[in-house]
């Protein structure tokens, strides 16, 4: 976790300013809403430099507005407001003051409320603002989690001051999406507003936005139908229009990003015979946390020269330390030989003391010069280099990837950090690991690890363990069989190796599951590309 001093003052501010292109989305979007209405009286929350003004005084729209409210919290961009919407005339109230103050009573005042709410982690708002935030979110009912973000409690606020039948649009993070702390947002909209859209634009639309972005538009109600339907808009071109029905409770909205025949195509072969939830064969939980992974983990030189090989148990330092499938011995010794940080200190009650010899001594003597005994998860522990290390276990599977999570089998009781999951086979599934290997690599269960976790910076995947609890699979025992084969392909230095995993594990699953035919797997497999390519497009661009 970063520090507000380690931070951009732009990242801090929470912004970039909103491109023309992205405002002319939300007013387009606002003109269609508003059919018939005249004298609007319009809100930006968060005004920074004045774009949505300028994009009001130049839009059609300009002839139906009565007048428009702009708060910014920020003196000279109050200022650049009021020379940007000058065209406005007596028509614009700019504010100088937070938003989630009580300038803008949390009442339904406004026609129109449109925006770019800033995108800055709790962890880097001021305490006062932080409790502004929490008070408003108590108002409207709803909690905010820890790893919450400044735009969330603006979006609602701003959204409740809608009358009923309010129209808004707004730019948003694209992890509006998947976001844990943006669930709560997901569920309030849907109880809340009616003829959600989404906006999804190519990657690099908007050079000067540092983070992909959508726009999110809808209309204000008192009570929700019993399903709501959002429609998603992308203006790549190549899939312009789709809708979805959805419902409150959904972990992610990543699935309405699929057209709705991918979309069938996923719920069909999740209902098929035989598929279950990973957590059901196998309980992937979250390993050791040293607290200072740098220093725990030791390559074999480091272990000679201070006489620790009494407390060196073999680790996989990274999933991509195991090349394949299963993970061997001859693995791990090309990871000791070749440097890498093969071994995993473990200072345990049960093994010698490390103070009563000179070497683990020295090594620890070299820790607390870099004061790692201070750091939090060290010294909450007695001595702070007692390591709670986390038994190893048959499956291992990586937390965070770049094309897709891999599950190896761990035929060495390989130790491994929180970079990398254990995993436990349950009662039901028990000898069953090498069938769970073998399957997993397959069209549906990758797309469901699209669909249920998170994508970060440079487009990486990452799942926590109750979203790989959710990924769909077939642990078919014939496949246990091919593991060995599947080993190799994924062993192999062919550049499609990982293709060619995938291809290969489809076509087997395809043999012995019923109803997982080919053009089931060929539509999973092209809603697989879909999401992949959409979250490694992120990579291509500059990351906040």
């Amino acid at each position: 976790m970063k520090l507000a001093s380690e931070v951009s003052a732009d990242k801090l501010r929470g912004g970039f300013y909103s491109p023309a292109g992205l405002v002319q989305v939300c007013l387009e979007r606002v003109s269609a809403l508003v059919t018939d209405t005249d004298a609007l009286r319009v809100l930006e929350p968060s005004a920074g430099d004045g774009a949505f003004l300028r994009g009001i005084a130049g839009h059609p729209l300009r002839e139906r507005v009565g007048d428009v409210v702009a708060v910014e919290i920020l003196e000279p961009e109050a200022a650049a407001c009021r020379d940007s919407g000058a065209a406005l005339g007596e028509s614009l109230h700019v504010h100088h003051g937070s938003f989630l103050d009580d300038y803008v009573p949390l009442a339904p005042a406004f026609d129109v409320v449109v925006g770019n709410p800033p995108f800055v982690r709790f962890q880097f708002v001021d305490a006062d603002e932080r409790r502004k935030a929490e008070a408003v979110a108590t108002q409207l009912g709803v909690t905010l989690k820890g790893v919450s973000n400044l735009w969330i409690p603006i979006l609602l606020k701003a959204i409740s001051c809608l009358r009923t039948g309010g129209v808004f649009a707004f730019i948003l993070p694209a992890e509006f999406l998947t976001g844990i702390s943006a669930s709560m947002v997901r569920d309030w909209l849907l109880t809340h507003t009616t003829e959600l859209q989404i906006d999804l634009f190519p990657p690099n639309s908007f050079p000067g936005v540092l983070q992909e972005v959508v726009v999110l538009s809808g209309r204000r109600l008192d009570a929700s139908a019993e399903t709501a339907s959002l429609t998603v808009f992308d203006h790549s071109g190549e899939r312009p229009a789709w809708s979805h029905p959805v419902r409150p409770g959904a972990p992610t909205w990543t699935n309405f990003l699929l057209t709705p025949a991918q979309a069938d195509a996923y719920t069909g072969a999740s209902q098929l015979p035989g598929c279950i939830g990973l957590g059901n064969a196998v309980r992937f939980s979250v390993a050791t946390v040293t607290g200072a992974n740098d220093f725990f983990s030791v390559d074999e030189a480091t272990v000679e020269r201070y006489e620790l090989a009494p407390w060196a148990r073999p680790l996989l330092p990274r999933i991509r330390n195991a090349p394949g499938l299963v993970f061997t011995q001859e693995d791990h010794d090309l990871i000791r030989s070749g440097g890498s940080k093969g071994h995993l200190l473990d200072f345990s009650g049960t093994a010698p003391d490390p103070m009563a010899a000179s070497g683990p001594t020295d090594y620890l003597g070299l820790g607390e010069q870099d004061l790692l005994h201070e750091r939090y998860k060290c010294r909450i522990r007695s001595p702070w280099y007692r390591v709670p290390v986390v038994a190893p276990a048959e499956l291992m599977l990586s937390k965070r990837s770049h094309l897709f999570p891999r599950v190896v089998l761990n035929t060495v009781s390989a130790i491994t950090t929180d970079t990398i999951y254990q995993g436990r086979l349950t009662a039901a599934y028990a000898q069953r690991g090498r069938a769970v290997a073998a399957s997993f690599h397959n069209s549906l269960t990758i797309l469901s690890a699209e669909i249920e976790g998170r994508s970060f910076g440079g487009g990486v995947l990452e799942l926590v363990p109750s979203e790989v609890a959710r990924l769909r699979i077939f642990v078919a025992d014939e496949l246990a069989e091919e593991l060995d084969r599947l080993d190799g392909i994924s062993r192999s230095t062919d550049p499609d190796k990982d293709s060619l995993l995938v291809e290969e594990t489809d076509r087997r699953l395809a043999k012995v599951v019923d109803g997982l035919d080919d053009s089931v797997l060929a539509t999973l497999a092209d809603a697989r590309r879909t999401l992949l390519q959409r979250r490694l497009d992120r990579n291509r661009s500059v990351a906040i």
